[in-house]
């Protein structure tokens, strides 16, 4: 496989539809997509849960009645991953009270090219998320990660409410908790798209992390992805965390920027400085 614009797109589209599949699990048919946008409302009041997956460089005036605008009248975050080469004006989604996140680069490999360490880390017991109270520990893990204790609450809720739907009703999800020392520590997701399988949350707790922890669940899903049935794998990597993943196989194709909208800072001051021209020909697109 050449690595280059075709590779990026397994990233993109991938986080694309992981984004529609969370939001649909809570708030069923309310992803709604325009040219080279696409909304996802969770319903509930988290930037984790409602995310816009941008493709092109969108208008600033579009960006504000399409994403902005609906958003800070629900006085929901939302969080805006842009996936295209070309980048966003960073100062006009500034004025829109959108800050930048520190970037993540886009990973890609084919699933034969993967040579995960087949040394397991005995400490560490790894298993599947199945029964509603692994589903309400794996949420309560990733609520731990938050800073923003309105956010850890509507992680908890989600996955409150996800521990109560049929499992086959999240079916495109793998979770994973790592235990170490029968601690619940750190967590790995692979989400399954139509041609690629996709790594989220592989967080551990703070006071765990000279341990060995996460990279014994990234190399437990490694394998796993190996004896799977697809042929690509995707994930979203820091950018002082590739070593771990380039040894592995995987390559780096492109950088996506995220931004995050927070109503208390953005809504009042959008509703006051809105434009006054027609915006009904995106409106009627969506």
């Amino acid at each position: 496989m050449k690595y280059s614009l075709s590779a990026k797109n397994l990233v993109c589209r991938n986080l694309e539809t992981k984004a529609g599949y969370f939001a649909g699990l809570a708030n069923p048919n309310q992803t709604k997509e325009i040219t080279g946008l696409l909304r996802t409302d969770s319903g509930l009041l988290s930037a984790h849960f409602n995310q816009v997956i941008s493709n092109s460089v969108a208008q600033p005036r579009i960006l504000q009645r399409f994403v902005v605008d609906y958003f800070a009248e629900r006085h929901s975050p939302f969080s805006l991953w842009h996936c295209a080469s070309k980048p966003l004006d960073d100062e006009a989604l500034a004025a829109l009270h959108l800050v930048r996140q520190p970037p993540l680069i886009a990973m890609a490999a084919e699933v034969k090219q993967l040579a995960p360490d087949e040394k397991r880390d005995d400490k560490l017991a790894i298993k599947n998320v199945a029964r509603a109270e692994d589903v309400i520990a794996y949420g309560d893990l990733i609520a731990a990660a938050q800073s923003c204790n309105l956010e850890a609450a509507q992680i908890k809720k989600f996955y409150k409410h996800l521990s109560e739907l049929p499992e086959h009703k999240y079916s495109r999800l793998k979770m994973h908790i790592g235990e170490f020392e029968g601690k619940a520590v750190a967590t790995g997701c692979l989400f399954s798209s139509a041609d690629a399988l996709g790594f989220y949350d592989l967080w551990t707790l703070p006071e765990y992390r000279e341990h060995g922890v996460g990279s014994a669940m990234f190399q437990q899903m490694v394998r796993e992805v190996v004896n799977s049935h697809h042929k690509h794998a995707v994930a979203l990597v820091g950018e002082d965390q590739q070593d771990l993943w380039l040894d592995t196989g995987f390559y780096a194709v492109g950088e996506v920027t995220s931004y995050v909208f927070t109503p208390e800072r953005g809504a009042s001051s959008l509703q006051q400085d809105a434009p006054n021209d027609d915006a009904s020909d995106d409106r009627a697109s969506a």
